[in-house]
């Protein structure tokens, strides 16, 4: 005994209590209800029947998001327009949220628990995210700091937010059949990912990512429901790894220190930071000090002097060999290059740079007297400098390894006189996805530059840091420049016959973005020196780091985000009673209910009229 045709409501999400009452008599046809509260919709239909007839139950729903597909979120455009008008720290956006786990979390889980839930409810997104988690080469050989395992470094994925109860939060099963894509070290990084409708950030103005701090930090991920119009920057300069730590302790100036990783810092200076940790994680693999590049840190400079190594990121598909680029900006160089010992002038790298060569105290001719020469005394200015780190490869797609990395941290330069330099920070990241991308700014992950040694003394500078990781996708997107490039190393500021070497250039950064936007993924430059040692050869062994690698993002169904906002209608009828009596009057209630956390329009219910019935009313509440 069906009582109209076809009616449409609108259900917001499964989030309030309010009811809107709408009275339409006319049914057959389409009814509309909204509310931006209330998560259920009732129908009171009185008929009058002719003759006896039991309850029957035939409904039919259908519904649609009320945000296209494309927004790309749970709840797209939930945290509204904003609009910002001057430099903003991404920490201080109210959207915004940090936090870790405090559990792992295996792939295939339904849950995951938070340091803090604050914040946090129903219907917003998080990305999580692992920074670090590889295992290396320790042998004090030059394969220390080969990656044997990448265990979970560089793991990610949106997750969207069914329920929090507690430190407690249920992911919906929607966006993948495993729930939890990948499995996540106890500690991982947790961010609540501001939904906007728009976003606009004004000309002069950037909103900065926070510093990687070996915990939390260094990723600025940003969702806009519909366009974003960007003027100024969205930037991650300098946020990711850190640069090995100037200590000012090295050994006697005669002494040939070949070693890799050793743990006195009269070895060398500190290396760089990566995706296999940082200082502890380099103390327990027999020392944070000397050239050897771990992962993607760059290699700290050997004593005596040597220049620190540039971290690195982005795989251009070049082998690498930590020996970076050589410098041939001025053609007499080649013939320093050539007689260098390890590499020549065309040697070719991926990754970052390698620091400069140890204390000298002589003027030679650098074209004609090689490193390592007892003319050139003090520590014969050999070719000890930090080597550059190991580029990764990085994918933001399910399909294949999926992994996004920080840029490495850069490796100091050997110190014993308190004028050398810590080595620089590595690129952080940026994920935009944004229905349309417009304006003349930039989004920056660019490897900071070493500082230059402090003028008119006698240590060693660090090394640049290497570029960061960018994934920006858009339905449209144009007049937008996107950089990763790698930082420059220091340059060594001395006067007189005395030298020590340069640091090394960070290597370039990874890009995937959608077409119609500039990319650049430039190596670093490595530094130079002022001695008046060698004004012939002013990279003094320093050299460039490798470019990185850019291409165009993936299709958004192929990246580990929710494409679609998911609803969940049921709908119930009854009259009260099992039958009626022919000829008498009964109302029939129909109750459609959203369940999901995402509210819908178009929700169509089809109760198709049976013969010998007759329509006397309809109430919508």
């Amino acid at each position: 005994m069906r009582a109209f045709g076809t009616n449409v409501l609108t259900l917001p999400a499964s989030m309030g209590s309010r009811n809107v009452r709408s009275d339409q008599p006319t049914v057959p046809g389409s009814l509309m209800t909204s509310s931006s509260l209330s998560n259920f919709a009732r129908l009171t239909i009185a008929s009058t029947f002719r003759h006896f007839s039991t309850l029957g139950l035939v409904l039919a729903l259908a519904a649609t998001s009320m945000f296209p597909q494309s927004a790309q979120a749970w709840w797209p455009g939930k945290d509204g327009a904003r609009t910002v008008a001057a430099n903003t720290a991404y920490t201080a956006l109210p959207e915004v949220r940090i936090t870790t786990l405090t559990a792992a979390a295996v792939s295939g889980d339904s849950t995951i628990t938070l340091a803090s839930t604050a914040g946090i409810t129903a219907g917003d997104v998080l990305l999580i995210y692992q920074a670090q988690g590889a295992t290396i080469n320790s042998g004090n050989t030059s394969a220390y700091g080969t990656v044997t395992s990448l265990g979970n470094a560089g793991r990610f994925e949106f997750v969207n937010v069914i329920s929090v109860a507690g430190n407690v939060v249920t992911l919906s099963p929607a966006c993948s059949p495993t729930l939890l894509r990948f499995s996540y070290n106890n500690g991982s990084q947790v961010i609540r990912v501001p939904q906007y409708s728009t976003l606009t950030v004004n000309a002069g103005v950037a909103i900065t990512a926070p510093l990687w701090n070996g915990s939390t930090g260094g990723v600025m991920p940003i969702l806009v429901q519909n366009t974003l119009t960007l003027n100024g920057d969205l930037s991650a300069n300098g946020s990711g790894f850190r640069g090995g730590v100037l200590e000012n302790d090295t050994t006697d100036a005669g002494t040939d220190v070949t070693l890799y990783r050793g743990a006195s810092t009269a070895d060398g200076a500190e290396k760089g930071e990566g995706i296999a940790g940082f200082q502890a994680a380099y103390d327990a693999l027999n020392g944070r000090y000397g050239r050897g590049a771990p992962a993607n840190g760059g290699g700290g400079g050997n004593a005596h002097n040597a220049g620190g190594g540039g971290g690195a990121n982005g795989n251009n598909g070049v082998a690498w060999n930590g020996q970076g680029n050589p410098d041939r900006s001025t053609a007499a160089w080649d013939a320093a290059w050539n007689i260098d010992g390890t590499l020549t002038a065309t040697t070719t790298s991926s990754g970052g740079g390698r620091g400069g060569y140890t204390y000298g105290a002589n003027n030679q001719n650098a074209l004609t007297v090689a490193p390592g020469n007892a003319g050139w005394g003090g520590n014969n200015r050999r070719e000890r400098g930090g080597l550059g780190g190991r580029p990764l490869a990085n994918n933001p797609s399910i399909v294949g390894d999926t992994r996004l990395f920080l840029g490495g941290g850069g490796g100091a330069g050997d110190a014993n006189n308190s004028a050398g330099s810590s080595g620089a920070r590595g690129g952080g990241m940026v994920i935009v996805v944004a229905g349309t991308i417009s304006g003349s700014g930039r989004i920056l992950a660019n490897g900071d530059t070493a500082t230059n040694s402090t003028p008119n003394h006698n240590d060693a500078p660090g090394g640049g840091g290497g570029g960061g990781s960018i994934l920006v996708s858009a339905g449209t997107a144009s007049g937008v420049t996107l950089q990763a490039n790698g930082g420059n190393g220091g340059n060594q500021l001395i006067t007189g016959n005395e030298s020590e070497g340069p640091g090394g250039g960070g290597g370039g950064g990874y890009i995937a973005a959608s077409a119609g936007l500039t990319t650049t993924v430039a190596a670093g430059a490595n530094g130079t020196t002022l001695s008046a040692a060698v004004t012939e050869f002013i990279p003094n062994g320093s050299t460039r780091g490798g470019s990185g690698l850019a291409g165009l993002a993936p299709a958004l169904a192929s990246q580990p985000i929710c494409t679609s906002s998911i609803t969940d209608l049921a709908a119930t009828k009854s009259n009260g009673t099992a039958s009626v009596v022919s000829g008498s009057t009964t109302n029939y209630t129909i109750r459609i209910t959203n369940n999901g956390p995402t509210p819908v329009t178009g929700a169509v219910i089809t109760d198709a009229a049976a013969a010998g019935l007759s329509k006397t009313g309809v109430a919508c509440s």
